[in-house]
């Protein structure tokens, strides 16, 4: 029981967030509506105008209808969603800026669930509204391209307050970018998934014209035609998102585009990318117009991760163009190939590892251990914040793949727990025990304490675990 003066506020609690319209329906009397089978809530009578009265003050307190995304070791239950004939006898009762007066938030999901009924899907614009700030649907197959598109051109005007908009279409299908997005003047997160690249420029075009845009996450799909041309600046990007079959396609779409404000970039594809491939991207990237920001590269190749093992060489002088980048901090590149670390030029390594499991050693075909080329150049080596045991062996592969390094340093502090840092301290130990080396010999090399704090590139490459 909840006394008068809270139960407004606790009411508006506790409808404020909804991952169904279905406890909306069962506001109404329970003769009111029926469930079927295939969990679809229909109403089995016309409620008397009073009965409404219920279901239309709970809908004003809904702020945002989206899928709750527990994960959970039970099979999911299925998802009660609401028939078209429900959802239109709401309507005809109540027009939507009055239904949900402060709805700021929709997955489409939460109403006909994954239905893939194109008759539902044009439901979608009774929902349109100026308080609308973060919208999310999905396009069935079904949907007429035309239909797709009056909808999109009809955001500027009926939900003008959009900050974010994520569009994923159906098989077979592809969303293209109008130009009156350019209205959309809040809009700071895009999302489209399968987008038609044989339209980039024109894309890229559209998409410039939304000023405050931050976040960019496009799903590419076919091959572009384009010639070319000056690239065309998105001012305010700060994080792309590219994934498509192959790489080529997210190097194409780079290659249109100035970022003076980009700081993470993250590319996915399908299609193993050569040597060749990986070059032409990198380059793409550290043009003076993209590599000023950039802080953060994540890289995923997906084609082998169905447990194929991928062969492909990729010499050091490939990642050499990311030494252009003055604000560069971490490198995650999975899955794109083996490294070949044979830079003699290679002085300062900054990486960040997990050093806390056993070793498995790879070996040769005639039985002898196989370790990384010696990197006979590399001097100074900083471990960021790597955790290390002893059961790693640390200590021995520095020495083996290093083998003119003396010493080594890491972040240390407050923040870095006492028992790593006393297995730092005893890999370092360990390493200079392994080059025969006194305390009294380590003279020049004072600066590099392992409580330092800057290195002396600015960047890292980060070795996930």
């Amino acid at each position: 029981m909840t006394c008068s003066t809270l139960a407004g506020p606790a009411l508006d609690i506790l409808w404020s967030e909804q991952s169904s319209l279905a406890p909306l329906i069962m506001c109404l009397p329970q003769d009111a509506w029926v469930v079927a089978k295939d969990q679809t809530i229909d109403l089995s009578r016309v409620p008397a105008p009073t009965e409404w009265e219920r279901l239309r003050m709970n809908a004003s307190r809904v702020r945002r209808l989206r899928m709750n995304k527990f994960l959970s070791v039970f099979p999911p239950k299925r998802h009660l969603v609401l028939s078209c004939r429900a959802i239109q006898m709401i309507f005809e009762r109540f027009p939507h800026a009055t239904l949900f007066p402060n709805l700021c938030a929709l997955d489409f999901e939460t109403v006909f669930g994954q239905s893939k009924c194109s008759s539902r899907f044009l439901l979608l614009q009774q929902f349109m509204s100026p308080g609308l700030e973060v919208l999310k649907f999905d396009v069935p197959g079904s949907v007429p391209t035309f239909s797709v598109e009056q909808l999109l051109d009809a955001l500027p005007a009926e939900a003008y307050g959009l900050r974010q908009l994520s569009v994923s279409a159906g098989y077979g299908t592809t969303v293209t970018v109008p130009p009156s997005f350019g209205k959309l003047s809040k809009l700071i997160k895009l999302a489209i998934h399968e987008i038609d690249v044989c339209l980039t420029r024109q894309t890229i075009t559209n998409i410039q014209q939304a000023r405050c845009l931050q976040t960019l996450l496009l799903t590419l799909r076919g091959t572009s035609n384009d010639a070319g041309g000056m690239p065309l600046e998105l001012h305010s990007l700060e994080h792309l998102c590219l994934y498509g079959g192959s790489l080529p396609q997210c190097t194409h779409f780079i290659r249109q585009v100035t970022t003076r404000q980009l700081s993470y970039i993250s590319i996915g594809y399908y299609k193993p990318a050569s040597p060749t491939e990986i070059t032409a991207f990198v380059e793409s990237l550290s043009t003076p117009r993209q590599s000023g920001s950039l802080e953060q590269i994540y890289v995923r190749d997906a084609s082998h991760d169905d447990g194929g093992v991928l062969s492909i060489p990729l010499p050091s002088e490939i990642f050499r163009p990311l030494l252009k980048f003055s604000r560069l901090s971490s490198v995650i590149l999975i899955g794109i190939g083996n490294y070949n670390l044979d830079d003699r030029s290679l002085h300062t390594l900054h990486m960040t590892l997990d050093a806390t499991e056993p070793t498995i050693t790879p070996r040769a075909p005639y039985g002898t251990e196989e370790l990384w080329p010696t990197q006979t150049a590399l001097q100074k080596l900083h471990l960021g914040h790597s955790e290390v045991s002893e059961v790693a062996r640390l200590p021995y592969f520095l020495a083996k793949v290093f083998p003119t390094l003396l010493d080594f340093s890491w972040y240390g502090g407050f923040d870095l727990d006492f028992g790593m840092n006393e297995a730092l301290m005893e890999a370092r130990e360990q390493l200079r025990l392994l080059r025969n080396l006194d305390d009294d010999d380590d003279d020049d090399d004072d600066d590099d304490d392992s409580g330092e704090e800057d290195s002396d590139d600015g960047w890292s490459w980060e070795v996930p675990s």
